[in-house]
């Protein structure tokens, strides 16, 4: 199955999306709230992409704070 579909609803938001949005932050990372106001999509959409990306070795993350995250994509994205 595609990342556009895989047997639910129609995702309107994609990893590839999500990667593309780091190409428009002038800093090395992002946080998700960040990344959710470029692409214009939920928050936790957003964290749901990055997930996925993590798992497939695209992005990397790292919690800086009690509650902060920061990503960054890697450098085979």
């Amino acid at each position: 199955m595609s990342e556009e579909s895989s047997g639910g609803r129609p995702r309107t938001l994609t990893g590839k999306t999500v990667l593309d949005g780091f190409n428009q932050i002038d800093k090395p990372v992002a946080t998700a709230g960040l990344l959710a106001d470029v692409v214009n999509a939920p928050k936790r959409t957003v964290l749901r992409r990055l997930r996925e990306l993590e798992e497939k070795g695209q992005v990397e993350r790292w919690k800086v704070g009690s509650r902060a995250v920061v990503w960054w994509p890697t450098e085979q994205s």
